[in-house]
């Protein structure tokens, strides 16, 4: 009876013995299948994101010359890259056709005003009414007022300087028949230093900007220097062909050289603060466009859930997060991409 009580208690004992092994076993299995991580914190930060855009250097003063009338160039004074001085005469058309309009003007304004001091007289020998005489007198003034208008078209059947600068671009030869408005000539005067660059803002940009916000300007003249420069003009309403806002960045030279047509790059620093959350690049995962997942660590500490975020933007090893992180403390930085939402996870302090 001894013995088979003895035998029993071994018997369990090393049963016993043998459950505890098993379980630790398991225990050792789950936790070498566990994939180590290491978290990040996930960092609110107050941020303006820059506006990028790019244009061609101009002036304000810049203008496009043309004639008041339609005609044949008879004559172009200049070249591209001519100096000229305010009142220069540059180009003229074939005056023909206005000389002729202005001597005709000038006969009916004579006749008319014959015309009128003739029936001045006859009313005086009660020879015409007084109707007679106001509808000469309404002639009259017509007849003066077309040859104001003869003259005017006269006088811009040439184009002359209307500032000192130089010409810059040659749109029409001589020989060509133009229109009344067309561009022949373009001038720009840089005297006054007053440089800018035009740009076209998305509208997802153009309500993030107001006049006043500060910008950067680099061109591959100077690669090694940046300009400042400032947002003066937005325009209200979007271009129909492309889309985009007109907006004016004023170049701050200093006593660098410019010149019309210099490509420029231009980055606005909006007054706007954003708020975003950063986080290191490599907790983002399965990213397009500007949609990403995070992972995120549970309670317990072992186990992980994915959780979709907006990236606003990326710079040099962050990414800065816009949507999905509310009350996220901490993402899982290195390690994140051999995770799915099965996995357990070792955490590397």
């Amino acid at each position: 009876m001894k013995k088979n009580l003895l035998f029993g208690l071994a018997i369990s004992f090393f049963l016993g013995s043998c459950g505890k092994k098993e379980k630790s076993n398991a225990s050792l299995a789950l936790n070498e299948s566990a994939v180590a991580v290491q978290l990040v914190a996930a960092e609110p930060v107050q941020y303006s994101l820059p506006v990028i855009s790019s244009g061609l250097i101009s002036t304000e003063t810049e203008a496009k010359l043309s004639f008041k009338v339609s005609g044949i160039v008879s004559k172009i004074y200049v070249k591209e890259g001519d100096d000229v001085k305010e009142g220069q005469w540059l180009a003229s058309l074939d005056q023909t056709e206005v000389k002729a309009q202005m001597a005709q003007a000038k006969n009916n304004l004579t006749k008319a005003q014959r015309d009128l001091e003739r029936g001045k007289r006859l009313l005086k020998d009660s020879a015409a009414t007084l109707e007679q005489i106001q509808n000469l007198q309404t002639a009259f003034e017509v007849a003066q007022e077309n040859f104001r208008i003869a003259s005017f078209n006269y006088r811009y059947s040439s184009i002359h300087a209307n500032q000192s600068g130089k010409i810059i671009k040659k749109f029409i030869n001589e020989g060509e028949l133009v229109s009344a408005g067309t561009p022949v000539l373009m001038l720009n005067s840089a005297a006054k230093n007053e440089w800018i660059v035009k740009i076209g803002l998305p509208d997802v940009d153009w309500v993030r900007v107001k006049k006043g916000d500060r910008a950067t300007i680099t061109t591959d003249a100077y690669p090694n220097e940046s300009f400042e420069g400032v947002l003066n003009v937005i325009n209200e309403g979007a271009d129909p062909v492309n889309g985009l806002y007109a907006a004016e960045i004023q170049v701050l030279p200093g006593n660098q050289k410019l010149a019309t047509g210099l490509f420029a790059s231009v980055q606005i620093l909006p007054s706007t603060i954003t708020r975003l959350v950063r986080v290191p690049v490599e907790s983002l995962v399965d990213g397009q466009g500007k949609s990403a997942f995070v992972f995120v660590v549970r309670a317990d500490q072992k186990t992980v859930r994915k959780i979709p975020v907006t990236v606003s933007f990326l710079k040099e090893k962050f990414a800065f997060l816009s949507g999905g992180m509310d009350s996220v403390k901490e993402v899982v930085a290195a390690g994140s991409g051999f995770l799915t939402e099965t996995s357990e996870v070792k955490i590397n302090r």
